[in-house]
């Protein structure tokens, strides 16, 4: 008699998931996949056909792993010719056909069974559907009570006139409430006419060119009892969606379309991806349910968005506000005001009260559609799945990160799915147990749409479902031109974003990683350079010449006194930074304290007034002992670079030039960034207080950032450069914000663009130093120099 192994789905007591692999890598020296299918809650069959004294031995080695195992019997042996199978790694599965995609074919003639949801479930999803419109009417039917009320005054006013003919009170009794209560009506009854804002033109892909995709689609489709999606759409994201076709459109007409993230497909195997689809697909297994859910969606979306996006009458009533108009128009003008309020407080708790109550509702939904990806799948591939999405979202976080420092330079990716699955690949061990640790630790929070991961795979495990489709391909192999769609993916991206490239800047995501990377490596050495001294801000005043006592110092000697002050520069320049970061508190203060508005520069400390303006006034000035010790350090500083860049080359001394120009542009560049800062919070402060101070306040600080960019743009553009794109600093700021070529631009666009113009500074900034650094580090070196080391905040000789 012959026996196999089975995979129970569980752990032995006192291991984890790391354990377990750690403990599979070592003992059976499996690679990464194999170990990743193995671990629970995975139910599968290891091995099949085996004697029993060597299915015992496989037993023991797994359960002393920590896998929980059992042996089978098998009813007969296999036939004598069979060929043994190699007993090297048990993560072998039975023979498959040829293309594993033919259990889809088989299961599209068969049907998934798959249970229908219970009447108490449906009873639940009726009346939360029903609550939810519910909430809507209910504005609705206020307004028009409002109105009744209104037309109930104006018709019965007279009565209580009696007599009385004179004009000014009948204009007191009736054109004050009708023109008052008429625009407040209007304006509560605005958000129903309100358009959506207009959407970015998707990708959409010719599925007649992807026939090995559209196939999978309509045997999905097929097995789970749907209609194939009209259309299928591209996008840029670790995520995939089935929503009905053009909103209400599709809700009637039941017409679907299909998104498909590409960095998705990039990272999982055919059988996670359509594990994914199969959830997707799942959502509109349940017709009715699927109805309930879009009903609601719009419904929290609609209430969501007028009670907290602003549109043009807001600005507009402010800005008639303050002119100088009749009385009667400036109360007018008020109760609109007062009528958008109290649109915006009612449609932001009829919010809250329908988002809470769907809440439960859309989770159970997801489990749902979890059994539709389990069953398809398999309980061990969903866990695998889980696991692998965080890790993808991670990847693609880190991928838009290096997108956003390549851009600094003008450079871009050609193909971001690529570089997130090669991203992935590369997370180190500790970001992989981190992830985990997350996945397994996560809980479902009240306001939480959908279920935590951990509770989905627990689900999903107990369904014990082996699942339909195994194939450990990469999903890419279901698309036929799987790297073109995900350069035009990438491309759609970088056009919704406003970017403006020529194609030799797109580069390969190697050469773009290994861009990146040499830039950190420079970081790295400027601060070996400094001896950890370095912070971000503020910059040190390399422009002015070094002090006379530092002038009679030799290279070596410069180095040894930096070292000697190394514990007083690194907490000047420590407590330096947090005076940079308090300077935006407390001109914030001071400019609500002259407009009578009381203020606080922290939860913990009041704003007094003399004293923390004379304050702001050092740190601006750089007058603070921090900034007095940073000048000292600065001086030495300049010194050693007098000492390194000796006979450095043309492009060295050109780096060197832009950094000294960059240090005298530093008082303007803290400046802008005060004033971009003041910019965002009062335009905060006016989306809690509209009124016409708050409007004015907004308006200044907006217009004061656009001056001072422009102010500094004049000088930027004589500096020149050839350390980035552009012949000067200037002309490198137009390239990477386009809005600084426009003198009377708007000053909100200013502002928005701010982020841009601050961020191109810095970088340009540092990337000048770290250059130097690089250099001097190397020469150094190479002179015997001994660097600056810092332990345990006592500076010593490497």
């Amino acid at each position: 008699m012959s026996f196999r192994l089975v995979l129970t789905g569980d752990a032995l007591p006192g291991h984890t998931p790391q354990s377990i692999r750690e403990g599979l890598q070592a003992r059976l020296k499996l690679p990464p996949a194999q170990v990743e299918a193995l671990l629970p809650p995975a139910v599968r069959v290891v091995k099949s056909g085996l004697e029993r004294r060597e299915a015992e031995r496989w037993l023991a080695v797994l359960r002393q792993v920590g896998l929980e195992a059992r042996l089978e019997a098998l009813e007969a042996a296999p036939a004598s010719g069979t060929a043994a199978q190699p007993a090297q790694a048990p993560a072998e599965r039975p023979a498959s056909p040829a293309d594993p995609l033919q259990a889809l074919q088989v299961l599209a003639r068969t049907g998934l069974q798959c249970p229908p949801p219970s009447r108490e479930y449906v009873r639940q999803l009726v009346l939360v559907t029903f609550c939810c419109l519910l909430v809507p009417v209910l504005y609705v039917a206020l307004m028009i009570g409002l109105g009744a009320g209104l037309a109930w005054y104006l018709g019965h006013v007279r009565e209580f006139l009696g007599d009385m003919d004179s004009l000014w009170l009948l204009l007191l009794a009736y054109g004050g409430p009708a023109l008052s209560g008429g625009i407040l009506l209007l304006f509560l009854a605005r958000p129903l006419f309100l358009g959506a804002e207009p959407e970015a033109e998707p990708l959409e892909l010719d599925l007649a060119a992807e026939p090995r995709l559209q196939a999978v689609i309509r045997q999905l489709c097929q097995a789970i009892g749907l209609k194939p999606p009209e259309a299928v759409l591209l996008s840029n994201e670790v995520n995939a969606s089935v929503h009905f076709e053009q909103g209400w459109r599709g809700f009637f007409s039941g017409r679907k379309v299909l998104t498909i993230g590409m960095p998705l497909v990039a990272g999982l195997s055919v059988q996670q991806f359509v594990g994914v689809l199969a959830h997707e697909f799942g959502h509109f297994g349940q017709r009715f349910g699927m109805r309930c859910h879009f009903l609601i969606n719009r419904v929290n979306a609609w209430l969501e968005t007028r009670a907290n996006v602003r549109d043009p009458w807001d600005d507009r009533l402010a800005a008639w506000q303050e002119q100088e108009l009749w009385w009667g128009l400036q109360l007018a003008i008020w109760v609109a005001q007062q009528g958008i309020a109290l649109a915006r407080r009612l449609l932001r708790a009829g919010f809250w009260l329908s988002f809470r109550v769907s809440r439960a509702l859309s989770r159970q939904m997801e489990f749902d559609a979890d059994r539709y990806e389990t069953l398809i799948a398999g309980s061990a591939a969903f866990r695998q799945t889980a696991l692998r999405l965080r890790v993808l979202g991670e990847a693609l976080a880190a991928v838009e990160r290096q997108s956003v420092q390549a851009w600094r330079e003008r450079r871009l990716l050609r193909d971001i799915p690529e570089a997130t699955a090669l991203q992935a690949a590369s997370l180190n061990g500790e970001t992989l147990r981190q992830l985990e640790q997350r996945l397994e630790e996560s809980a479902t929070r009240y306001w939480h749409s959908h279920p935590a991961d951990l509770e989905r795979i627990r689900h999903s495990v107990a369904l014990k479902a082996t699942g339909h489709l195994h194939d450990e391909r990469p999903a890419a192999l279901v698309f036929a031109d799987f790297a073109g769609l995900c350069r035009c993916v990438t491309q759609a991206w970088y056009a919704e974003r406003g970017l403006d490239y020529r194609d030799e800047q797109l580069l390969d995501s190697q050469t773009i990683l290994q861009l990146n990377a040499s830039r950190d490596q420079a970081f790295e050495q400027l601060h070996e350079w400094t001896g950890r001294q370095w912070r971000p801000l503020p910059w040190l005043a390399l422009h002015l010449a070094p002090q006379e006592a530092h002038r009679t110092l030799d290279w070596q000697g410069v180095v040894d006194e930096l070292r000697r002050l190394s514990p007083e520069v690194t907490r000047a320049w420590e407590q330096a930074e947090a005076e940079e970061e308090r300077r935006v508190a407390l001109a914030w203060c001071i400019r609500l304290h002259k407009e009578g508005i009381e203020a606080r520069v922290s939860e913990r400390e009041a704003f007094a007034a003399e004293q923390h303006t004379e304050l702001h006034a050092q740190i601006v000035g750089g007058h603070t002992p921090a900034h007095w010790q940073l000048h000292l350090a600065a001086s030495l500083y300049r010194r050693r670079l007098e000492f390194g860049l000796a006979g450095a080359d043309a492009r060295l001394r050109d780096a060197a030039r832009l950094l000294l120009q960059l240090s005298r542009l530093y008082g303007d560049y803290a400046s802008l960034r005060e004033a971009w800062a003041l910019a965002g919070r009062f335009r905060a402060l006016r989306e809690q207080s509209a009124d016409v101070r708050t409007e004015r306040l907004a308006r200044d600080a907006l217009r004061r950032f656009r001056g001072e960019a422009l102010a500094l743009l004049a000088k930027a553009d004589g500096i020149p450069q050839q350390l980035l794109d552009g012949e000067t600093l200037g002309g490198y700021l137009r390239l990477r914000c386009p809005v600084l070529g426009s003198q009377g631009g708007d000053p909100l666009e200013f502002f928005e663009q701010g982020v841009h113009i601050l961020d191109s500074l810095d970088y340009a900034h540092r990337r000048a130093l770290t250059k130097v650094a690089s250099h001097c580090v190397g020469t150094e070196a190479r002179q015997g120099i001994r660097g600056i080391r810092l332990l345990a905040g006592v500076g010593q000789a490497a």
